[in-house]
């Protein structure tokens, strides 16, 4: 079922209110939709480029973007990718290398498909994917990652009704609290242990995701958030047909 009205406005309060905590900071704030610029960014930087959002290798459209965030002086300090998934199951994605790849892991010569690990609930739909979340050293520390994949979130979760957002981490629970308090996920399960083709090496892979009703809970709980809390300005109301991702820019 779609985020009701008052839902709505509560997303929108949130994207109003990470906005506003990126701007209070300094940072400029921009929606790019230009994925080869994403690529340079990172590769320029030494960063892991995400095949997910590399337009030499995967389908990007209309509705995928990334945020940008620029100190004074114009250099680039921080990034997260966001792009609208259709599927029947996430995890067949991953199992195949679809949500990686046009035409998956043999489009790139690798294999039909790599064993996965079953998770607790099947995700389909229409989805949003997170990745490619990269803050510069010198402004680490301060949230940035946490307002990023936040607001990249609720931007889908506005604009687009998705019913879950997604995203796929390196780093168990057991190692670090990264996928719940900085990316806000309420559920990380793995799903691959073994051989991960973008890597070209075995890895333990974990989903992530939360529910669009999880994530309206989320960013209620903004203003009390244990290391960045970020408050909430005004009554919830409901995003218009005409609010569009340039609403965000700061």
């Amino acid at each position: 079922m779609a985020l009701s009205e008052r839902e709505l406005g509560i997303v929108q309060l949130g994207i109003d209110a990470l906005a506003r905590a990126i701007a209070e900071l300094g940072l400029t704030l921009v929606i790019e939709q230009d994925f080869a610029g994403l690529r340079a960014l990172l590769e320029s930087r030494g960063a892991f480029v995400n095949p997910s959002f590399d337009p030499r290798t995967s389908r990007l459209g209309r509705r995928d973007f990334w945020v940008h965030l620029i100190e004074p002086g114009g250099r680039s300090i921080g990034c997260s990718a966001e792009k609208i998934v259709e599927t029947e199951d996430i995890l067949e994605d991953l199992a195949t290398g679809r949500i990686f790849y046009e035409g998956g892991y043999a489009a790139v010569g690798g294999p039909a498909r790599v064993p996965v690990v079953p998770v607790s609930r099947k995700l389909g739909g229409l989805l949003s994917h997170s990745g490619s979340t990269w803050v510069d050293p010198s402004w680490r520390g301060r949230g940035l990652a946490m307002l990023m994949t936040r607001l990249s979130r609720a931007l889908s979760f506005r604009n687009y009704g998705v019913s879950a957002n997604t995203g796929f981490v390196r780093q168990s629970l057991e190692r670090t609290r990264v996928p719940v308090e900085s990316y806000g996920y309420v559920h990380v399960e793995k799903c691959l242990d073994g051989y991960f083709p973008p890597q070209g090496s075995d890895e333990v892979l974990y989903l992530c995701w939360i529910t669009d009703r999880e994530f309206v809970a989320s960013v209620e709980a903004l203003p009390t958030h244990p290391r960045r809390p970020v408050p909430l300005f005004g009554s919830p109301r409901t995003a218009t047909a005409r609010e569009t991702l340039v609403d965000a820019r700061g």
